[in-house]
């Protein structure tokens, strides 16, 4: 709210002069221009692109190779660059292939080799090293997948000089010569990239988009839902400007469905859950069990979300208590947004505990090399349950010494901003959502004069505080909430369930999407696109961008380029300090990554990285302690930035419909720090259990 003085105006808690307001309204009025320009300029370079560039369909060849024959593999275009790939899919043994060491020299395996051939005279002008691909041989139904980079800087000059020269010559071609080495005949598929993204090229190329998309979100040039797709929708026209655009179909492959409609569905079930009345009782019902008393009310709060995130995944577990912590907050004069925070922070560390808490540790439950190594629900969980506890408990203490003097601090302007962005929001409802966004605004209008009359909220007297909230929070439509509990019930049920090795059945995702359908028919309500206006969809959208921008990476090779040197890291250390070594880089990397990328893609990534380590012949690395590193280290690390985990973003995404809004700062202020100090308890609980006393 600005009101002019004389030539001074106040905006917000600091005063300009009109001079000084001007050259700001300038300044504004440039920066739109040039992000206008920049954004056009981005656009104007994907339509090119995607009009020039067909999508890149590979050919996927059926080789029946027979045995001692070979058989060779005509590229279909000229390399043009340093490198060849070649993938390779059949009855194929990855480990082997990847780790020849562990192989015998009776083991069968296909001899691949890159050669330059003169088809006329038969002559070799060049030939790569070879590849050994291992074959399976006690269990015919086994498919394995592998792939390999052929580099071609080793030709001899002249006969680079003279393949590209006479390429249009018929009689000169690039092929693959595949040779079975074994007794019986065996069918492969062959993927050939003539021309793939140089490794380095791409991993600076992604570095530079992963910068640009923090870049977006954290000075909040943009909305992030929109940055996401912007930054996605680079990445794609860059890989059409390297001749490599993904089929559309290979794009949706990329957007990881599930975890939509895990979100969709508890969205959808919490919109109606609203309409009760639950969440300002349970405000009532948490305020009357702590006696008034702030940090009792705010322990309770904490631990009951950590705790319960364990059992319900943490998307589901914010879904519910976030609405239920604003309203509270609201109602005791709390600081919402630190508050909501912390609760995000608390829902991400208790997540970590079991195997059903967090998407990573479910990624991680679900591999079928980690279910090999004796991982399951109950040893997970018991591996986990120190760290986590000890975690919850050091926050919990941090978190008192440093805001409890602050928790009630800039309660005026936090008010003003949340009246105004709730009006703004207020707008754009309808009907039913106006109605409770303008009470809402009318009680923060309340407090707010309170406030600036000195009787704060957090000063009132307990009793008038309780009377005042049972005054104003009950339960609505107790009918609807016995459905909702039942829909509930249901889903909850289903989460559990889903941990049973034997009733894999039915996924988080659908259980969440039935349960929704569920308590819609209970419901029978006639107004249901009200219920989906709603529905987060720029939450929904952003993770939808986020997959594939993350996906984009690794087809740039920078995922690769780090779980590379993550192993040359190791292999570079002494043997007796190789587990210890790997379990800080696999955790630190985790924690690091997952606040940067996004802890669901490098979990995926890091999963493949401790699989090809534990391995390894020459590290002889034990899986189990790389596992917990994983999932201490995604799990944790998802509260360094906003967009570290699912259960940030929905919660950013409630607290703004609320009039609350959690920017990147905000988030990373209070998370990153956070962050940091449970991996370090992390490291030191891992290096106890599995480097000192080998519990593994």
């Amino acid at each position: 709210m600005a009101a002019a003085l004389g030539r001074t105006i106040f905006l917000g808690n600091e005063e300009y002069s009109n001079e000084e307001l001007r050259r700001r309204g300038i300044l504004r009025r440039i920066y739109t221009i040039i992000k206008i320009t920049v954004f056009l300029i981005v656009w104007s370079f994907l339509t090119l692109f995607f009009i020039l560039t067909p999508p890149k369909e590979l050919n996927e060849k059926l080789i029946a190779l027979r045995p001692n024959e070979s058989h060779n593999v005509v590229l279909d275009e000229e390399p043009t660059g340093k490198f060849v790939r070649i993938d390779l899919k059949g009855n194929i043994d990855a480990l082997k292939t990847m780790n020849p060491s562990q192989a015998s020299s009776t083991d069968p395996f296909i001899a691949v080799t890159l050669q330059s051939m003169n088809t006329d005279t038969n002559e070799t002008l060049w030939q790569s090293n070879l590849w050994s691909v291992y074959l399976v041989t006690d269990n015919p139904s086994t498919t394995g997948t592998v792939k390999t980079m052929f580099e071609v800087t080793d030709w001899n000059k002249k006969s680079i000089e003279r393949s590209r020269r006479d390429w249009s010559d018929a009689d000169i071609r690039m092929q693959v010569s595949l040779l079975n080495l074994h007794k019986d005949s065996t069918g492969v598929s062959l993927t050939l990239v003539p021309n793939p993204i140089d490794p380095q090229t791409g991993t600076w190329i992604g570095a530079f988009l992963l910068l640009l998309l923090y870049v977006l979100i954290a000075f909040e040039i943009t909305d992030r839902a929109f940055a996401a797709i912007l930054v996605s929708a680079t990445a794609i026209g860059i890989l059409c400007m390297m001749d490599l655009r993904p089929t559309f179909q290979t794009i949706l492959s990329w957007i990881d469905i599930d975890t939509l409609m895990l979100l969709f569905g508890m969205m959808v079930m919490v919109a109606i859950l609203s309409d009760t009345g639950l969440f300002d009782y349970l405000s009532l019902f948490a305020y009357r069990l702590s006696q008034g008393k702030i940090w009792f009310l705010l322990f309770y709060l904490y631990m009951f979300t950590g705790l319960l995130s364990a059992l319900l995944d943490n998307v589901t577990m914010v879904l519910m208590i976030v609405p239920v912590t604003i309203r509270l907050c609201e109602a005791v004069g709390l600081h919402t947004i630190l508050v909501v925070i912390n609760i995000v922070i608390f829902s991400n560390v208790g997540g970590t505990l079991t195997p059903v808490g967090d998407p990573p540790n479910m990624i991680i439950a679900t591999n079928k090399d980690v279910i090999n190594a004796g991982v399951e629900f109950g040893n997970f969980t018991l591996h986990m349950f120190p760290g986590v506890i000890l975690s919850m408990l050091i926050i919990f203490l941090i978190m008192y010494f440093t805001t409890r003097n602050i928790i009630y601090t800039g309660r005026a302007s936090q008010l003003r901003q949340s009246i105004d962005a709730l009006e703004r929001v207020a707008r754009n409802m309808k009907d039913k959502e106006r109605e409770d966004a303008l009470r809402r605004i009318s009680e923060l209008k309340e407090r707010l004069k309170g406030h600036e009359a000195n009787t704060t909220t957090a000063n009132m007297d307990f009793d008038s505080n309780l009377n005042d909230m049972k005054r104003k929070y009950k339960i609505k439509d107790k009918v609807l909430l016995l459905k909702c509990v039942v829909a509930f019930v249901f889903a909850v049920s289903m989460f559990l369930l889903h941990a049973v090795p034997s009733l894999h059945g039915i996924s988080l995702a659908w259980a969440a999407v039935l349960a929704a359908l569920l308590l819609l028919i209970l419901a029978d309500r006639p107004d249901v696109d009200k219920v989906l206006e709603r529905v987060e969809w720029s939450t929904l959208i952003f993770f939808a961008g986020l997959f594939v921008f993350t996906e984009s990476l690794v087809e740039l090779g920078l995922i690769e380029r780090v779980s590379n040197m993550t192993i040359d890291v190791i292999k570079s250390v002494n043997e007796e300090s190789q587990l210890l070594v790997s379990i800080l880089l696999v955790l630190w990397i985790s924690a690091i990554g997952a606040s940067f990328v996004g802890n669901i893609p490098i979990t995926t990534m890091m999963l493949k990285l401790i699989i090809n380590l534990a391995s390894n012949e020459k590290l002889k690395l034990p899986l189990q302690p790389l596992v917990w590193a994983i999932a201490f280290g995604a799990c944790f690390g998802g509260n360094g930035t906003l967009i570290g985990a699912s259960a940030n973003v929905v919660s950013a995404g409630i607290a703004t419909q609320y009039g609350h809004n959690i920017d990147f700062k905000h988030f990373f202020i209070i998370g990153f720090p956070v962050m940091v100090l449970t991996v370090v308890v992390a490291s030191i609980y891992l290096l106890i259990v599995h480097c000192w006393f080998t519990w593994h």
